[in-house]
């Protein structure tokens, strides 16, 4: 997860020039958050106020409250049918999100998990207001990845979600499988609805349910500081510490830019401060940086940004040279993270789990993704085709069934995935 984060960082880094980025910063200089949420995630930072009501009599710090509408959706809608809805009084009258296919489903579950998606519904109308405020009030990355962390830590633990994962995949995945719920009578054109299903019958979701099984066992794993999970999480909000030490103080602008920018505490704004800095200083700066390199992200948005001018993403998914490109951009920026000789003892030690490193080389786990990715391409008559796999062998569909990865495909997307373990000298010892 950590590795899909920081490319999502860099790639919104490496396409915009320094005084571009400095226009994020907005008077109160938290517009920096706001719009990492808006560019990276896709989440509209006014959103919190269609969300959480800060007017509410009960609403304060803590224990902040929903919109009247949010909380409506979720009392009288979601948990009458996650909590109290069951397969012998199940109509298409009675449910909407779910079909009764799926309320069988989750019956199935032990006893002991069977709660599990009432408890979830509950948890977000307890916890939600106050995750979503933290979240859209966070003054850096690292306190964006706080929050999210601390609620999977939250969710893991307190619903015993290591024990029952197993079965709530099975149970969420054969409902998907044949899924009809109202709901999407209700939000999609009827014309789509069946290359949806037909889609969802089609697809390998069993192969897609181990992958998960696979994933969330590695991270249930026990280690020295409780689970795997603890271990990944901490990771994490070492990798965006490194980030938030890139964009901090200026940095960012003084490495890559002409004018040095500020933040003002008096008025409260970024802006520039004449004169600006000269080459020499500039150099200078850099030289700084570069001493200090494993306490940034410069070297890999180096990377980045020479691997941007290289275009290597531009022809993804246009054929099987443009993957073969575009992952061999993103391992040469994986590895400038992983594989730098002066900062590998702190890497071993901050951002590579010894649970990580078993996970990353569990080579089933992969081969139920790989089989789940193939079934995407072999489905017919749906746009989830992944094109550009295509070759004049022959009948175009006898090919697309027949068709398999190339193993030197897969091996370039593991190394951007997995680069510690293809570092050409030492590699990084993990931490446990």
């Amino acid at each position: 997860m950590k590795i899909l984060v920081l490319l999502a960082v860099l790639s919104a880094l490496a396409s915009v020039d320094a005084d571009e980025f400095y226009d994020y910063i907005n008077e109160e200089g938290t517009q920096l958050v706001e719009e990492f949420l808006d560019d990276v995630l896709d989440i509209d930072p006014g959103w919190k106020y269609d969300v959480v009501n800060l007017d509410h009599p009960d609403s304060r710090p803590g224990n902040r409250k929903f919109h009247r509408e949010v909380e409506d959706a979720l009392v009288e809608n979601l948990i009458p049918e996650l909590c109290f809805l069951r397969s012998d009084n199940c109509t298409i009258y009675n449910s909407f999100v779910l079909d009764c296919n799926c309320v069988e489903e989750f019956e199935k579950l032990s006893p002991q998990c069977r709660t599990l998606p009432c408890d979830f519904v509950k948890h977000a109308l307890e916890h939600g207001p106050e995750i979503v405020f933290d979240l859209f009030t966070a003054r850096n990355i690292q306190e964006i990845l706080e929050v999210i962390n601390g609620e999977l830590a939250s969710l893991f633990e307190s619903y015993d979600f290591c024990t029952c994962s197993g079965e709530f995949l099975k149970a969420l995945f054969g409902c998907a499988k044949f899924f009809n719920g109202n709901i999407l009578h209700s939000q999609m054109d009827s014309c789509d609805i069946p290359n949806l299903q037909l889609g969802l019958r089609n697809l390998d979701l069993d192969a897609l349910n181990k992958f998960f099984n696979k994933l969330i066992g590695g991270m249930c794993e026990e280690t020295s500081s409780g689970k795997c999970y603890n271990d990944l999480f901490s990771s994490v909000q070492h990798l965006a510490g490194l980030a938030d030490n890139t964009l901090a103080d200026s940095n960012y602008q003084r490495y890559y830019g002409e004018n040095r920018w500020e933040y003002n505490r008096g008025t409260g704004r970024y802006g520039t401060v004449d004169p600006p800095l000269s080459e020499e200083e500039t150099a200078r700066f850099k030289n700084r940086m570069k001493k200090n390199k494993c306490n940034n992200l410069f070297r890999v948005i180096d990377t980045a940004i020479d691997e941007a001018d290289h275009e290597f993403a531009t022809n993804v998914g246009e054929d099987e040279d443009g993957w073969r490109s575009f992952f061999d951009g993103t391992q040469n920026i994986m590895s400038s993270l992983y594989c730098d000789r002066k900062c590998k003892t702190e890497i071993g030690e901050n951002l590579y789990p010894c649970c990580l490193k078993d996970m990353l080389n569990n080579k089933k786990m992969f081969d139920h993704l790989e089989a789940f990715i193939l079934s995407i391409y072999k489905t017919p008559d749906i746009d989830l085709w992944w094109d550009g796999f295509e070759h004049s062998l022959g009948n175009y569909y006898d090919h697309r069934w027949n068709y398999t990865i190339p193993e030197d495909l897969r091996t370039s997307f593991m190394k951007t995935i997995h680069p510690a373990k293809y570092c050409e000298a030492r590699n990084p010892t993990c931490f446990n």
